[in-house]
Parts: structure tokens; C-alpha cells; sequence
């Protein structure tokens, strides 16, 4: 018998705090439930009173004050460590900690709402996407959570489940190894897995609303970060340990600021934006569609105006009949022309006040006659403002060289 359906001979009814369970779980058929009554349609507890038998289970969910009695590792830690490596023994590399302490039904949302403090805002997203977005989906994050609370193992282990937020990731731990049968290639390729090693903590947390069902939450946490066009969740399963890594880095590179410049001024809305700098080597319909939310015909009407424009034009390169859309091409010139100019202008600015055409020569390795046409192109662009005259040329920055 798994240790979670197990009797704990010495525990009583008067050990669950019945007002958490009527809070809970004794809702979920109707709001009028007895708590008793819920407990045992979920087999948390056993027999009739005065008599009853209570599982481990219900123990981990709803044990009252001191729960660390019954199982200290039924509570979740969260922490923030400087920099994306964590030394061990050395709390100088923490720079915040906190804790939601048990029982489950209640360090549950009690973890949730300390990781949404420590969530920050993406600075790369926020430029791809032109808007505010968290570092990480709250729907990843929170299916990892569940995840981790509830398929660990609680027999073996006394330590608490760890949330810990580096610069690059969070990783989200918990004790033990996977449930039998279950792999972490089977886990990485984002199918459904059923199997746990809690079926009556499973089933709990179903009926709390902390959970859609038994093997949903991966499919949703993979969802969650390619929505937020954030790598793929990572697994791994080392030294009685088993982690989720959700990393902050886009799945598409950021566009450089040279780029971010020109898109700006397009005359373009928004979406349409946030597609050229999200897939500026060509993007699909489909893409459109899941990087804007947008109604199919919304999103066709803005692809077609990026067409009228001679922003990007359709190419039939598969067999399928569905085009990629590609930036015209002498838009893409001038986006790899910039991408590979304005990061060593900026450095070169950040040292310097002013530019002359023998600096722009020296630095690009180009002859008078090509570094005076890129100039001048620069200039048009908005990168750089033309002073002094003859010899005494100079160009100076302007605000495409400091976004």
C-alpha cells in the first residue's frame, strides 16, 4: 500500500483541522457537504466515528497546528539566489527566502503567491512582445508547483519541496525519484503521463481546484511557455532528486536594437510589430495567430497589409501550399546591415562623443566610398545626426543608438 493511503494508528479525527477541509475540498459536491463526509468520499479517512482511521494523506493536506509534527517535509520553500548558481552551505548567495508551511491544503496557495512575488518582469519578452510580461507563465509555474507537491515522495524523504528562482531559470524540486514506469524522456516530450505515486493526494487536490486531472498539468506547463515564447521546461532526475527547470531565455533570439528601431517606425500596429521582431526570418499564419491571440481573419487582414506595404512578401517553399512570410529584400538587408553596425557603434560611443568617417573606416574595416554611403544611410535611418563641415565632419548619436 502507498504510503499516502496508509492508517496512522496514533492520529484522530481531532488532528485535521475540519474547517480547512470544509474550505477545500467539501465544496466540490454541491457547497453543503459535511467535511467528515468529504473526507471519506476521497478516502482520506476510513470506518465510521468515533472510530475513524486517518491516512497520511489527510495528514499531509489538513493536519492542525504543529502539521511539521506529522511530516516536516509537507511545506514549500521558495528562494532567490544571486546569479545562476547556488553554493551550497553559503546563505550569502541567498538573497531571499520564505517559506509556506504545512499542512498542503494550506502551503499550496501559500507557495503560489510567494512565487508571484518573486516573479519579476522580462525585459527581452517586454521588447519582443511590446508589452509587459512576467519572466515565466503563471500557468507554468504553477503546474511545476503542483506537480512537485503532488507526485513526491513523503515516505522516504522529510525535506520540503524547493522553489528556487536564479537570474537564467527557476527550478522547482522535489524528494524522490519518479513514479514507477514514468521517464524523463517520457516527461520531455510533453505527452500526458498518468501515474503517480498519490493517487488519495491526487485526487484531493482535484477536488480543491489545485489540479485539472491526473497527467493534464505537463501538456499545460509546455503550452504555458511556448505561448510565452520561452523554451521548452526542462527535467532532470539526479541524486534522489527530481527537478523542473523553466529557463527565462525566448526561444527566438531578441531583436537587436537597430532592428527594434526600424520596425518602430513602420507605421504599423502593434501585432504586426511583434511578429517582424519576434520572427524576422520569416513567420506562418498559425504563428501570427499564436504569437497575437487575434481572430483568424483579423490576423489575415494584417498580413496581408504587411504584403501591400512591401514589408514582407509569401513564399511557397514545402509541398503543403502554406506560405512562410519573408521580409522583402531590402528591408532584410537593412536588418542584418544593422545588426551587424549598431552594437559596435554603441560601443564605440560609450567611449567616445563624436564619430568621423576615419573612426567608421577603422572600425568596419571599409574603404571612403562605402563607409560614406553606410554613413549617409545611417543618418537616413536615424541612428546618427551629421555636424560640423569639410574636415571637421563629425556625426553624433541620436535615439536609435541608445534604445
Amino acid at each position: 500500500m502507498d504510503y499516502g493511503k496508509r492508517i496512522r494508528s496514533d492520529a484522530g479525527i481531532a488532528d485535521l483541522d475540519l474547517e480547512l477541509v470544509q474550505s477545500s475540498i467539501a465544496g466540490a459536491n454541491g457547497g453543503g457537504e459535511p467535511a467528515v463526509d468529504a473526507l471519506c468520499r476521497l478516502g482520506l479517512v476510513e470506518g465510521e466515528a468515533p472510530d475513524w482511521g486517518i491516512t497520511n494523506a489527510a495528514l499531509l493536506l489538513f493536519a492542525r497546528p504543529p502539521a511539521r509534527n506529522w511530516h516536516p517535509g509537507a511545506g514549500i520553500r521558495v528562494m532567490r539566489v544571486a546569479g545562476t548558481a547556488r553554493i551550497l552551505g553559503q546563505r550569502q548567495s541567498m538573497t531571499w527566502i520564505g517559506h509556506a508551511d504545512p499542512p498542503l491544503a494550506r502551503a499550496f496557495p501559500r507557495g503560489l503567491r510567494l512565487i508571484a512575488e518573486q516573479c519579476r518582469q522580462s525585459e527581452p519578452l517586454r521588447e519582443l512582445l511590446l508589452a509587459d510580461m512576467p519572466e515565466y507563465p503563471g500557468g507554468a509555474l504553477r503546474e511545476a508547483l503542483v506537480n512537485a507537491v503532488a507526485h513526491r515522495d513523503y515516505e522516504r524523504s522529510r525535506s520540503e519541496t524547493e522553489v528556487v528562482f536564479y537570474d537564467d531559470r527557476v527550478e522547482v524540486s522535489s524528494p524522490g525519484l519518479l513514479a514507477d514506469g514514468v521517464t524523463v524522456p517520457d516527461l520531455t516530450s510533453g505527452e500526458a503521463v498518468h501515474a503517480t505515486r498519490n493517487p488519495l493526494l491526487v485526487s484531493a487536490l482535484v477536488a480543491a481546484g489545485h489540479m485539472r486531472g491526473e497527467g493534464s498539468g505537463l501538456g499545460c506547463m509546455f503550452r504555458a511557455m511556448k505561448e510565452s515564447l520561452l523554451k521548452e521546461p526542462r527535467f532532470t532526475a539526479r541524486a534522489g532528486v527530481f527537478t523542473i527547470s523553466l529557463h527565462n531565455e525566448p526561444e527566438v533570439a531578441t531583436a537587436g536594437p537597430g532592428w527594434k528601431h526600424v520596425v518602430g517606425g513602420l507605421g504599423i500596429d502593434p501585432d504586426q510589430k511583434r511578429m517582424l521582431l519576434a520572427r524576422p526570418d520569416g513567420f506562418t499564419r498559425d504563428e501570427f495567430l499564436r504569437l497575437n491571440a487575434v481572430p483568424a481573419g483579423q490576423a489575415d487582414r494584417r498580413i496581408e497589409d504587411l504584403v501591400d506595404r512591401d514589408i514582407v512578401k509569401p513564399e511557397f517553399i514545402n509541398d503543403d501550399n502554406v506560405p512562410v512570410y519573408y521580409l522583402t529584400a531590402d528591408l532584410d538587408s537593412t536588418r542584418w546591415f544593422l545588426e551587424e553596425r549598431v552594437p559596435r557603434l554603441r560601443k564605440h560611443f560609450g567611449m567616445r562623443s563624436r564619430l568621423r568617417s576615419a573612426d567608421y573606416r577603422e572600425i568596419f574595416e571599409i574603404t571612403y566610398p562605402t563607409a560614406r554611403r553606410e554613413l549617409g544611410l545611417l543618418v537616413e535611418l536615424g541612428f546618427l545626426r551629421e555636424g560640423g563641415r569639410g574636415r571637421a565632419t563629425h556625426y553624433l548619436p541620436t535615439a536609435g543608438l541608445r534604445k
